[in-house]
């Protein structure tokens, strides 16, 4: 017997680097409205890393689009915020 959702791709993961964040005071995130004290390492807005990564995993349209979002949010190496 075949599951409905056995033929669907699953959604890959997407794993943020934010090393380079930075944390600031206790304020929403921008994304769910919790409060969080991170803070985005390139927008050096109030969000969560997992709120980041859940935004671009269901918004990315395709594979290219999804390396994209990640390579603009994502600071790129030995750059500071």
């Amino acid at each position: 017997m075949s599951h409905a959702t056995s033929g669907m791709p699953a959604r890959p993961v997407v794993v943020l680097d934010w090393r380079h964040g930075t944390i600031g005071d206790l304020t929403p995130c921008v994304l769910c409205g919790t409060p969080t004290v991170c803070r985005s390492p390139v927008k050096d807005v109030p969000c969560h890393k997992a709120c980041a990564e859940t935004w671009i995993t269901s918004h990315a349209r395709d594979a290219g689009h999804r390396a994209r979002l990640i390579r603009a949010y994502t600071p790129a190496r030995g750059e500071p915020r």
